[in-house]
């Protein structure tokens, strides 16, 4: 009988001590939590010691309820406000002992308004503007610390002691470059010093003017297809258009959508064309020249004098023909076959012969070369003019009746000469 007994009084024994909760601990840790208004929170009890399945119960100073008891050992908040401040007290026990341990914590919650960011409503390329960062609406915070970000990289960082002030702001001065955009600028406050923070954030877009890049060709043959292409990078995206410098637009070239321009060219497409490029930033031109080459055609030889030609005149003769740029060469032959004249003078579509003569006669050609390798051939006939029948024959009248009075005025003078003689 003894012997039970002293068996069940071990077990007591046993069961106690091997059941007992030697201290219970509240994470996070410390006297007092500082909690933002807004954030979702959560207290963790725990007992220290060797109870296997320990009961916890929290309640808050201000009510007389014993709380609720949950196995799950948490007190959580899914939006904390500044009336769940205060004291709280996690009581734990273990299994269906009547002793419990007890730990407290005091909440209390702090808040700030949202951050707000002010900035200007366009940013452009390389001009500074200052953005400024503002807090207010504060409710146990000493001091705020603000941060700024460009994208991950921290920029800036500023510590501002609030006082009393009803309003916090910080300002960065930014120098937006194009390659900002796309990056968000970051504004970042911390109360105290504390993890939890609010941020704000402004997603960038840098303007910048446009740049034109031109890609055609500046000369073509006429009746060629032309294609002019004009491209710009400007942000916002630019419009683009093509205007011809000081004219109107010609009919038979096209201008279409992107920037492009094509068309057959015609001689009187040639001139200053330009594409104008532009945005809120900028309106940008840029020009280009249009050749249009063009020829020979319509060549002919214009002569000097322009009717007959007489024996001993200069003979001056111009080789003419209708084309854009000139004549890469002038050739001067004359046919069939024959040289040209030693006296002939050749400066490229000049010739020049000073004294004509019967030997210089034939037919002369002109050969055009033109840049683009075409040529066109023009025939001047040179030859002396015959004298006109009535004019031999008034030579040859004179000449009779010039024989005529030199022979009566001979017979006189030699019979006076004889008569005298016979005396």
């Amino acid at each position: 009988m003894k012997k039970m007994q002293l068996l069940q009084l071990c077990a007591f024994f046993y069961v106690t001590v091997c059941s007992q909760i030697e201290e219970v601990a509240i994470s996070p840790p410390g006297n007092e939590v500082f909690v933002l208004a807004g954030s979702a929170f959560q207290f963790t009890c725990a007992c220290v010691g060797s109870c296997k399945t320990p009961q916890f119960s929290w309640t808050r100073a201000t009510t007389d309820s014993d709380g609720m008891r949950t196995k799950n050992s948490t007190l959580k908040f899914s939006n904390v406000k500044i009336e769940d401040a205060g004291r709280y007290t996690c009581d734990a026990k273990c299994d269906d002992s009547s002793e419990k341990k007890l730990k407290s914590v005091k909440m209390t919650v702090y808040a700030f308004s949202q951050p707000v960011l002010v900035m200007p409503s366009i940013l452009t390329e390389n001009v500074a503007c200052d953005v400024t960062c503002s807090v207010d609406a504060f409710d146990h915070v000493d001091s705020v610390h603000i941060s700024w970000y460009l994208g991950s990289e921290l920029i800036k960082d500023e510590t501002q002691q609030t006082l009393d002030a009803a309003n916090v702001s910080d300002t960065l001065t930014l120098t937006a470059l194009r390659d900002y955009t796309g990056k968000s600028l970051t504004c970042e406050v911390k109360a105290d010093m504390r993890n939890n923070s609010k941020q704000v954030s402004y997603c960038l877009d840098i303007h910048y003017a446009p740049k034109i890049n031109i890609s055609a060709s500046s000369s073509g043959m006429e009746e060629e297809e032309v294609v002019m292409s004009c491209r710009s990078d400007g942000n916002p995206t630019p419009t683009i258009e093509w205007e011809r410098k000081g004219e109107l637009w010609p009919k038979n070239l096209h201008r279409h959508a992107q920037g492009n321009v094509t068309g057959r060219l015609h001689r009187s497409n040639q001139g200053v064309y330009q594409c104008v490029a532009k945005n809120v930033v900028s309106e940008v031109k840029e020009e280009m020249k249009l050749e249009v080459q063009y020829g020979p055609a319509n060549t002919s030889i214009q002569s000097f004098p322009q009717q007959a030609i007489s024996y001993g005149v200069q003979l001056n003769l111009t080789c003419l023909s209708d084309m854009y740029p000139k004549a890469k060469q002038y050739i001067w032959t004359r046919i069939p076959d024959m040289a040209l004249p030693k006296e002939a003078m050749v400066t490229n579509s000049h010739l020049i012969i000073d004294n004509f003569q019967e030997h210089h006669q034939g037919i002369y050609e002109c050969r055009v070369i033109h840049h683009s390798g075409n040529t066109e051939r023009a025939f001047y006939t040179a030859s002396v003019q015959a004298e006109p029948e009535s004019k031999v024959f008034t030579q040859m009248v004179g000449a009779v009746a010039g024989s005529l009075v030199s022979g009566i005025t001979g017979g006189i003078v030699a019979g006076f000469m004889l008569a005298k003689w016979l005396k």
